[in-house]
């Protein structure tokens, strides 16, 4: 199982065995030397290959991607006391954390963030989940009283899945991969759920997978095994977001007071940004060419500046300037994806330093397959925007990088909130809204039509009637919620899709990805801002437009069009495209992707491309799962050979 993992964490692996003779920590082929010859109460005695009579109620493994203290000190599973830990993710306050503890007596022996998670744990319990500021799945194991604790980060940054016997045994994993190399998990696949994933597209939001029996550990909840008596795990949540008032949020524009929440916006984002800061490697930042990932950028800027780092910022970004599609016809639906001009843009204005990578159809293939085996369950779409940045970010020898992920949802980003928006407005300021919307935000027509008439609907008949009318036109982002609803909605549902691509695409290439918009200071606090202020003179994301002006070019920060880390799949796989019969054939070649399909009621060669791509996930999910013999899957990491990712 931890071999699955690898690509997670390659510079170290450890091992825990608990049984009737105590807990046994143990080292692999990938524990560094210095880590058996450092004396700490977590040093590993002996190989795992080495060690196969042990029969252990309680097994963990861990791989650890060195980020915070790169020591032997940092090696995991790590014991305090009569607690074993073994935690993917960051503690980005532990410097906070540390200081907190030592006032109340802990001495600690390391600078890693692992150790001060663990004493927290120690010191308040559960609670602990509640004060530190971090990404996590984590197991704790408590050797005295023979229970294991399991949590995992409350917007669901980090991974878990678990899988549950008929005897009460249970099995966790950051990936579903590592659950099926346990001999007693079997490999199913779910085909309803597979065929709503044809339907509606993929949901990481839900308990169940597109695996049968294995499951997602929900985001903001934690759950205590007894190892002696199993019993049906019972996650329950440590952290609910506390519920904004609706009067306030209803709150009218006033300049002044936007004055002062883009002061307050900015400082918690800087705060934000600046705590992930904290690595003992190098980072950098993904660069799409839009608004958020510029805020990322410019923050970092002026933090490594105020530091006196003379080392100029790493940033990273996917181009698509037509290098390797000769075809004219197609260029224009490539360059549609590029962003090359806003990338330009604030890589001048910060002074950093450039890398960029356009992909190159030839390789989109092998990319593909590498993509579907790492992210474990079907996505929405190719990925390879992305895909090709943390390719790219891994060559240049960068571990960590601070990502944009996670505004749009927080600060109606998308176009598709202004149907609520406009639903729920009065309506002189629906029809000026709407006008200020037409000339300042490209692309927003139908969402405007849909929100006067659901605006008129909803006088004429009520909200119930704009609800009504929406199910049946089979409508998503229902537009009888108001902002803040389908906001909120987003943010639990939507939202994990694009963090579960984000963090398995990039662990990946062993890197780490830190979303400073994920903070949850600043997830507090946008919750609490009234809609005036994220919609607003015909301009969504209105406050961080207001908190940059003056800081990003006018380009970036009035851009006009969104098209968020867009992929060219047009250029590549529409009709005639270079492509479009290696699709065409992938999606006849599989059986599976075709009972699927027309159990969804969908023809596989006249869908819609969107649709035509999800088949395509499905297709090579289940070859590469299911079908292929041994399930290989394909090679992950930093050592993938440079031909797959050109």
């Amino acid at each position: 199982m931890n071999d699955r993992l690898r690509h997670r964490g390659p510079d170290d692996e450890g091992y825990l065995f608990a049984d009737s003779g105590g807990v046994h920590l143990i080292g692999g082929s990938d524990t560094p030397p210095a880590v058996f010859d450092t004396d700490t109460a977590s040093r590993p005695r002996g190989q795992v290959a080495q060690r196969g009579d042990l029969e252990a109620g309680v097994s963990m493994g861990h791989r650890r991607l060195a980020i915070v203290d790169l020591s032997p000190q940092g090696h995991q599973p790590m014991r305090l006391g009569a607690l074993h830990i073994v935690f993917n993710g960051e503690i980005y306050d532990h410097v906070e954390r540390r200081a907190e503890l030592e006032a109340l007596g802990w001495l600690f022996t390391s600078s890693s963030d692992t150790e001060v998670l663990l004493a927290a744990l120690a010191q308040w319990g559960v609670d602990a989940l509640r004060r530190i500021n971090g990404m996590w799945a984590l197991a704790v194991y408590d050797a005295n009283r023979r229970r294991l604790t399991v949590s995992r980060d409350r917007y669901g940054v980090k991974p878990l899945y678990w899988w549950q016997g008929a005897d009460g045994e249970l099995a966790f994993a950051s990936e579903i991969k590592a659950l099926l190399a346990h001999p007693r998990i079997a490999r199913s696949a779910d085909f309803q759920a597979c065929a709503r994933f044809v339907d509606d597209g993929p949901d990481a939001w839900a308990e169940s997978t597109v695996f049968t029996g294995i499951r997602r550990f929900p985001a903001g909840h934690w759950a205590e095994i007894d190892v002696d008596r199993p019993a049906v795990l019972a996650p329950q949540r440590y952290w609910s977001p506390s519920a904004a008032d609706p009067a306030t949020l209803a709150t009218p524009f006033a300049a002044r007071r936007a004055d002062a929440l883009a002061e307050e916006y900015r400082s918690i984002l800087e705060s934000a940004v600046n705590l992930r800061m904290r690595t003992d490697v190098r980072f950098g930042t993904a660069l799409s060419g839009g608004l958020d990932s510029s805020q990322i950028a410019t923050m970092v800027n002026v933090e490594l500046r105020r530091r006196g780092v003379q080392e100029k910022q790493e940033v990273f970004s996917s181009v698509y300037c037509g290098t390797h599609l000769a075809a004219p016809a197609f260029l224009a639906a490539l360059r549609s994806a590029d962003e090359s001009s806003f990338i330009r843009s604030v890589v001048t204005r910060l002074d950093v330093r450039s890398n960029t990578i356009e992909p190159d159809w030839h390789h989109i293939p092998a990319a593909h397959e590498r993509m579907i085996w790492a992210l474990d369950t079907p996505p929405a779409n190719t990925l390879m925007s992305s895909w090709h940045t943390y390719a790219l970010v891994a060559r240049r020898d960068v571990i960590v990088t601070l990502d944009g992920q996670g505004a749009d949802e927080q600060l109606a980003g998308y176009s598709r909130y202004l149907r609520n928006w406009l639903t729920h407005a009065g309506s002189a300021a629906a029809l000026a809204q709407a006008r200020l919307l037409l000339r300042n935000t490209r692309g927003c027509g139908a969402a405007i039509g849909v929100g006067l008439a659901a605006h008129a609907l909803r006088r004429l008949a009520g909200t119930r009637s704009v609800a009504a009318v929406a199910r049946r036109l089979g409508m998503g982002g229902d537009p009888s919620l108001s902002l803040p609803e389908i906001l909120n909605r987003d943010f639990a549902s939507h939202l994990q899709n694009l963090l579960h691509y984000g963090d398995q695409s990039a662990m990946a290439w062993s890197v780490e990805s830190r979303m400073p918009f994920l903070d949850w200071r600043l997830v507090q606090f946008l919750a609490a801002v009234p809609s005036a202020y994220k919609i607003h003179d015909g301009w969504t994301k209105w406050l961080a437009r207001h908190a940059m002006r003056n800081t990003l070019p006018d380009a970036v920060v009035w851009r006009r069009d969104k098209i968020g880390w867009a992929i060219p799949e047009p250029a590549w796989f529409g009709p005639g495209a270079p492509l479009a019969q290696w699709l065409a054939r992938q999606i006849d070649a599989s059986a599976f992707a075709g009972e699927v399909a027309a159990c969804a009621g969908v023809d596989r060669r006249r869908a819609p491309l969107a649709v035509r791509l999800r088949l395509l996930n499905l297709a090579t999910w289940h070859r590469l799962f299911f079908e292929e013999p041994g399930t290989p899957g394909r090679s992950l990491g930093r050592d993938v050979p440079d031909e797959a990712i050109a």
